[in-house]
């Protein structure tokens, strides 16, 4: 009598992608790298670089709109438009100061164009290294300088003034170059005088960089 024939049955072998992975795993991969596709966020686009300061060219409104100064010290000259004229006294430096909006993280470069005796401007807040110059001459003299933000940093106070017992001096621009959100317009207000201890961020619209034609 012959003896029974046992009959060994091989596992069935998963179908397999032509690249060697089973079916159901390549096809896992593809739905995981669709859905990352999917949850990828958008590029953010740069901001334009824009002067961030307010009425920085003093000429609009009465000249010192935008602007927080200590009061009957600086004042719009009688001879010349677009410039100010601060009077120092022993107890007075006769400034300003602005506050504007930045963007944390960035480079900003600050200029301002001055004559006369210790003048002084310069950005604070930064988180980082603030931004101190003066000049000390009868002629126009441009100061300029950068200052990079904190990763925190939305605001900065920007300032002018001359200094105590010295004679007047006279500025006729300040401008703060680096990103931010361009506008279209500034409401006219009257400007902001006399001591407050926390100056808010003027209302008034940026002025986009402008744009430079081919020749």
């Amino acid at each position: 009598m012959r003896a029974p024939t046992r009959t060994t049955r091989r596992p069935r072998q998963r179908a397999r992608h032509r690249d060697g992975l089973p079916l159901g795993v390549a096809a896992g991969a593809l739905a995981l790298a669709a859905a990352g596709i999917g949850l990828a966020a958008p590029a953010t686009a740069a901001l334009p670089t824009v002067d961030v300061v307010v009425n920085g060219h003093f000429d609009q409104g009465n000249r010192m709109m935008g602007w927080y100064c200590d009061p009957g010290q600086v004042l719009p000259p009688s001879d010349a438009f677009g410039q100010l004229a601060g009077h120092p006294t022993d107890t007075s430096t006769a400034g300003c100061t602005q506050t504007v909006n930045v963007e944390p993280n960035s480079t900003y470069r600050l200029s301002a164009r001055v004559s006369g005796p210790y003048v002084f401007a310069g950005v604070t807040g930064s988180g980082t290294t603030d931004v101190a110059l003066w000049s000390n001459q009868a002629d126009w003299n441009l100061l300029s300088g950068t200052v990079t933000t904190g990763h925190d940093t939305r605001a900065l106070k920007v300032y002018f003034h001359g200094w105590y017992q010295q004679g007047p001096y006279r500025i006729s621009s300040f401008e703060l170059w680096g990103p931010g959100q361009p506008r279209n317009s500034c409401a006219p207000t009257p400007p902001v005088v006399g001591n407050s201890p926390s100056p808010s961020v003027s209302p008034c619209y940026l002025t986009p960089i402008p744009a430079v034609s081919g020749s």
